[in-house]
């Protein structure tokens, strides 16, 4: 496996803390990318709050709620050739730690793996996965899996490998 040439700029928003530092979420968006092949390219994230991340998903997505995780895919075509070291990776993450924190308690987990999955769950759309359909949730489920467990976080026992609650 080639190493990782992708560069991944971090915003923390000034007023929060974040459970995760900009080297940590590097190291998780490159060992997601790394995952589905990608090891050159650029990806931003912004760790933020519901309130910042409900105006981004109005005003981009034209859906009027909160949510974990925006993805933005800024690949082109033409940076795809067969050899899979040069694929390239483009695209930007928007996260909110609140609700990261929120569903942590819910799940039993800390938020610093709940920010985890939403880093790995974004990185996966950007690098071209979708979760719509059962099946390709199944096996965006299985790439979370693998990815969290490579940098050290296993799910809660109460969530089944699908990522649903038992």
């Amino acid at each position: 496996m080639p190493a990782s040439q992708i560069v991944v700029d971090v915003l923390i928003d000034h007023h929060l803390d974040s459970p995760l530092n900009s080297h940590e979420i590097g190291e998780i968006v490159k060992a997601a990318a790394s995952d589905q092949g990608f090891y050159q390219g650029q990806i931003g994230v912004r760790i933020t709050t519901d309130s910042e991340i409900h105006q981004i998903n109005r005003q981009h997505l034209q859906h009027d709620y909160p949510t974990d995780v925006i993805s933005f895919d800024y690949r082109s075509e033409d940076y795809q050739t067969e050899n899979q070291s040069e694929k390239r990776i483009e695209g930007e993450l928007i996260v909110s730690v609140e609700t990261a924190d929120q569903q942590a308690s819910e799940v039993g987990w800390s938020c610093k793996n709940e920010l985890a999955l939403y880093l790995v769950h974004g990185t996966l759309h950007v690098c071209g996965m979708d979760d719509q359909e059962p099946e390709a949730r199944l096996e965006m489920r299985r790439a979370e899996q693998r990815v969290l467990k490579r940098v050290g976080i296993h799910l809660p026992e109460n969530v089944s490998p699908d990522g649903g609650f038992r």
